[in-house]
């Protein structure tokens, strides 16, 4: 289940958070989680491992003026899909993530949350921000998992397009084919609230 804001922020603007991001960012490969672990934010380190997952990451923490203006961009979507579509239990949001894909970059079929995390919290909503321009790049596919192939629904073929936001329930598999050609930026997202029972 998911909600599409089709191109909701514009072009320029777009541009201007990758400009600001790419300056003002660390990068770091982006790791997998060993079996058994739940996520990078309850304290687990996780792993390289490219045949998974071939990224770079860099975290927007709300400290400043323009990082907090690109954080509330994205809460305030997720927040607009709940509202409309989830109706979902959270508490918190976790910090805008800024992602670079790259040189066969992808990130292979994976949920964002299993569901239940110990602690009584877990994430609930994803939200992915399409920060490039499609015609930057190529590949880098965001799809979602629809039984024995990704889904081809004509609501999600769009997902590529600069500015457009996706939210959906952090449960889904989904997953970035490889980037071949070009550079794929993008801005991803959660909720947190109490476990799904």
């Amino acid at each position: 289940m998911f909600f599409i804001f089709s191109r909701v922020v514009s072009k320029e603007e777009c541009e201007s958070i990758i400009k600001y991001c790419v300056k003002n960012t660390k990068f770091s490969e982006a790791t997998v989680l060993k079996k058994g672990e739940y996520d990078v934010d309850s304290g687990s380190q996780g792993r390289n491992d490219p045949s998974i997952r071939k990224t770079d990451i860099a975290f927007v923490k709300p400290d400043g003026q323009e990082d907090n203006k690109i954080n509330e961009t994205a809460w305030h979507f997720l927040e607009e899909a709940n509202n409309r579509l989830f109706h979902y239990n959270f508490t918190n949001y976790q910090p805008v993530q800024f992602a670079r894909y790259r040189d066969g970059g992808h990130y292979g079929w994976h949920q964002d949350s299993t569901g239940i995390r110990p602690g009584g919290e877990t994430r609930k909503l994803s939200l992915t921000f399409s920060l490039s321009d499609p015609k930057t790049y190529e590949g880098g596919h965001l799809e979602f998992y629809g039984g024995e192939k990704p889904m081809q629904d004509q609501h999600i073929k769009d997902i590529r397009d600069q500015g457009t936001i996706v939210v959906f329930d952090s449960r889904d598999y989904h997953r970035v084919t490889p980037v071949t050609q070009g550079t794929r930026y993008s801005i991803v997202c959660w909720t947190v609230g109490p476990n799904f029972v």
